[in-house]
């Protein structure tokens, strides 16, 4: 019986796996950009294999696993391996089988995979191979192209950025050697949905410049009343942030059980709509360079005249925001310009990281600060961002919950926590720690006999250095909130900042981008 049952077996397994291929058939055409969106193998392929390959299924998961792995185990999942073998199988039986293919053969090209992987991987069925894949390349480049071309023609942000790219480790010396380094620009647009062209037309702007007067200090730099409010409300949140997420006695496994009242959210002043998402269609990368002021001209006369094929009529009266690096926005002052937050953010900690350094054997500097965690990378002008900030909100953590111990009326913060306080008492406590903790007095004691002012150096330093990083602190997590209008209402105080640590270009930027928000462009605009 078992040769006949084994034919049996094998004829079904064929006549299953013909309904699979014709289903996971395809060509390189048929893959696009929106499909590689939508692309999930545990969905598509587990939903064939179960309608139309139920044998091969249960042959396939009979090998993968023990009776006992069945029962037992539950954390080894074994779909995603016998999805990816049918797939292989299919791509065996039918060289246009690329479902799985294709889009694992673009996961190993983005990740840095050799030709020689790729090519190895298409022997086994689980890529396809380079010269395709280059083919694949070229037509998706093309599709976004279109794409992009398409968005180009209604509202759209502009961004992009110098690029540079390792062509070799070796450095060939002869005539005409190919540059170890490429150097280039990466542009990417960005839709805006829901806006009325008419609201991004250059005459009304041009005449609102033409007709606008200086920026005062006390009338545009300087926060204004609600806007303090708002700031001081934000700065509120993250202390009493510190103390629920970096607490042991308020962070264990049932967490603070107040956590969700509105007293204890950040205030939304201009956050887009929940679950938003701003579409983005890169561009072609080029070769020019954008670092000066004519490369930034050729940049744009290849983005909208040679790539995305407009002509100088359609981009006559149309104002169009570009979201930059400083440096790039110095070159290219006639577009409607914003500074780049993470730009910004990189400045920022860079400038405190000047003014507040100080020396070991001052407590409440930045020196002081890095000896205790044993941070020795971080004297140079401009270390490394990611190892800075973290270290810098590791400070920051540690000052705050030193005030909350200072301040929360307890022996210690686990008593704190017993006593269950509510949402009030810890803006309470918080208020507390803003007045005393991170606002700095702003007429300093007088001594006796009208002696000179005394003054604590190290509080009145290490008041200032949290007040700073609090805001800091608030860059970071309203732009990951995307609430612009939080950011708005920190300009004054970063142009301050900037000023003050000696970035005159940075305040300059600023200043430049709060002119054009108050004087030159419409509301409807800004």
């Amino acid at each position: 019986m078992e040769p006949h049952a084994l034919r049996l077996v094998a004829r079904k397994v064929y006549n299953e796996m013909d309904d699979v291929k014709h289903i996971l058939s395809g060509t390189i055409d048929t893959i696009s950009p929106e499909s590689l969106l939508m692309w999930d193998i545990n969905s598509m392929v587990g939903k064939i294999m179960e309608e139309r390959a139920p044998v091969l299924s249960e042959i396939l998961k009979s090998a993968a696993q023990s009776d006992r792995a069945s029962r037992e185990n539950s954390v080894k999942d074994i779909s995603t391996t016998c999805q990816v073998i049918v797939t292989q199988l299919a791509k065996a039986r039918s060289n246009r089988a690329l479902y799985f293919a294709a889009p694992f053969a673009l996961f190993l090209w983005t990740n840095g995979a050799s030709r020689q992987t790729i090519e190895a991987l298409a022997k086994c069925g689980l890529s396809i191979s380079f010269t395709s894949l280059l083919k694949l390349l070229n037509k998706l480049a093309s599709r976004c192209l279109d794409q992009a071309a398409q968005i180009t023609r209604f509202p759209h942000i502009l961004c992009y950025d110098n690029i540079n790219i390792s062509t070799s480790i070796f450095v060939e010396q002869r005539i005409g050697a190919p540059a170890k380094v490429q150097s280039g620009t990466f542009l990417i647009v960005y839709e805006l949905s829901n806006t009325n062209p008419q609201h991004l037309c250059l005459g009304p702007m041009l005449q609102h410049a033409n007709q606008a007067t200086d920026l005062t200090f006390n009338g545009d730099v300087r926060p204004t009343n609600d806007q303090v409010r708002a700031f001081y409300g934000q700065l509120r949140i993250h202390i009493i942030a510190v103390l629920l997420d970096v607490c042991t006695s308020f962070n264990g496994p049932l967490g603070y059980q107040d956590r969700s009242d509105p007293l204890l959210k950040h205030e939304e002043r201009h956050k887009p709509p929940k679950g938003y998402k701003t579409k983005q269609f890169p561009l072609r990368t080029s070769t020019i360079d954008e670092s000066s002021i004519s490369g930034n001209i050729a940049v744009i006369n290849d983005v909208y005249i040679n790539q995305v094929k407009m002509t100088h009529e359609q981009l006559l009266d149309r104002a169009i925001p570009s979201i930059n690096d400083q440096s790039t926005n110095a070159r290219i002052r006639g577009a409607k310009l914003g500074f780049g937050l993470f730009h910004l953010c990189m400045n920022l900690i860079w400038a405190l990281l000047h003014v507040h350094r100080g020396s070991i054997s001052e407590p409440g500097s930045l020196s002081y600060f890095f000896a205790l965690l044993d941070r020795s990378r971080l004297g140079s002008e401009h270390p490394d961002y990611h190892t800075l900030l973290s270290t810098l909100m590791q400070i920051l953590d540690g000052i705050v919950l030193n005030a909350w111990k200072a301040e929360c009326g307890h022996s210690s913060l686990s008593t704190l926590a017993a006593s269950n306080p509510t949402p009030t008492e810890l803006c309470n406590i918080a208020d507390k720690i803003l007045h005393n903790h991170v606002t700095p007095p702003h007429d300093l004691p007088k001594g006796k006999n009208n002696d000179p002012p005394t003054v604590d150096v190290a509080q009145r330093n290490l008041q200032i250095l949290t007040r700073d990083l609090l805001v800091v602190h608030e860059v970071i997590c309203a732009t990951s909130d995307g609430d612009f209008g939080r950011i708005k209402d920190m300009l004054g105080y970063l142009t301050m900042i900037f000023r003050g640590a000696g970035s005159n270009n940075y305040c300059a930027e600023i200043l430049h981008f709060i002119y054009n928000l108050k004087r030159v462009w419409t509301p409807e605009f800004a």
